[in-house]
Order: structure tokens, then C-alpha cells, then sequence
């Protein structure tokens, strides 16, 4: 879900279609379409599907059960952090996608770059979570297991605001405001 916007940037740098402005135009055929030459554009196209199947999955689990309300008593919102992974995802597009060594290198980045995300617990500064509206906090609460904290919200959060959470690593929880 992190790499959202690479794809989607991916599928305009790489896509080969004809274009044809006039009366004697047509329809070149899928097979055209899905040849070696749009390879790259369509395996993008479904990794990002399935980012989009990620997220849904990842919105329906935060529809269950929330653990019972906690007390923010100091916070500090973080959003710049998406720009870390957004500037990386951008230099990706500058790669030569027309070699296989182009390629190789490329998804070989992508792993490490996955990987190191992961094993950091950055996969929080994901930046499609900013083009969906949520928002990153560091944040203390009043339960003591709960100090320096990371905070992925919908909502804008403040001191003395209540809020249920859901653990989603050992540092990053997704909150919602708690309706008292």
C-alpha cells in the first residue's frame, strides 16, 4: 500500500499506447495492449490492486473492536514524516525500465526499502495514508504502557481528547476519538 503513488507513476511512465486522432481509428486489441511492451505497466496496474485490497482489508479490521478509551495527555503531530518515503518513491521513477538490469536493480530497492520500512516500524509515513486523510501523531496518554507512541488517525487529535485504539505493532496504533 506504501508504493500506491510509485505504481501509479510507474504505469504513466511506462505505458505504450497508440494514440490516433482522425475519422479512421480503432481499437488495436487487448493482446496489443498486454504485449512486452506495457509488461511493466500492467504488473503495476495490479500491484495496485492489490494496495487497493490491502487497504480495504486493513479499514474493515479497524471496523472491530477498539480497546476502551485512554486519555491523550501529550502530542505532537508528525505528518511531515510522509514526505521521507514520498522523496524515495519519487527518485524510483528516474530508474531505466527498458533494461533487465534496470529492472532488476529496481525490484531488488523495492524489497530493501520494504524490508527496512517493516523492520524500523516507518510503514507508518506511508504517504497514500496522507492522500487518505489520515493524520500521524507522536503522542504520551495517560496509560503508562502508552508513552511515546505513534498515532494513526482519521481524526485531528488533541490533548484531553479520548480515543480507542487498535495496537498495530509493538510502536503504532490506529485511533479513532472516543464518543463519551
Amino acid at each position: 500500500m506504501s508504493f500506491w503513488i510509485f505504481f501509479l507513476l510507474l504505469i504513466i511512465v511506462t505505458i505504450d499506447i497508440p494514440l490516433c486522432v482522425g475519422g479512421d481509428c480503432s481499437f488495436i486489441g487487448f493482446k496489443e495492449l498486454l504485449s512486452i511492451n506495457n509488461i511493466i505497466a500492467f504488473s503495476s496496474f495490479i500491484l495496485l490492486l492489490l494496495g487497493a485490497l490491502f487497504y480495504y482489508q486493513f479499514m474493515n479490521s479497524l471496523k472491530g473492536d477498539l480497546d476502551l478509551p485512554i486519555t491523550i495527555e501529550k502530542i505532537e503531530n508528525i505528518n511531515y514524516e510522509y514526505f521521507a518515503l514520498l522523496v524515495t518513491i519519487i527518485s524510483l521513477i528516474a530508474f531505466d525500465f527498458t533494461t533487465l538490469r534496470g529492472l532488476v536493480l529496481l525490484v531488488v530497492l523495492l524489497v530493501i526499502l520494504c524490508a527496512i520500512f517493516i523492520k524500523t516500524e516507518l510503514f507508518y509515513s506511508n504517504p497514500s495514508f496522507a492522500l487518505l486523510g489520515f493524520h500521524i501523531y507522536k503522542a504520551d496518554t495517560n496509560n503508562a504502557d502508552m508513552k511515546d507512541k505513534i498515532f494513526i488517525s482519521k481524526n485531528k487529535i488533541k490533548v484531553g481528547d479520548k480515543v480507542k485504539y487498535l495496537k498495530i505493532s509493538d510502536k503504532v496504533y490506529f485511533t479513532k476519538k472516543a464518543v463519551i
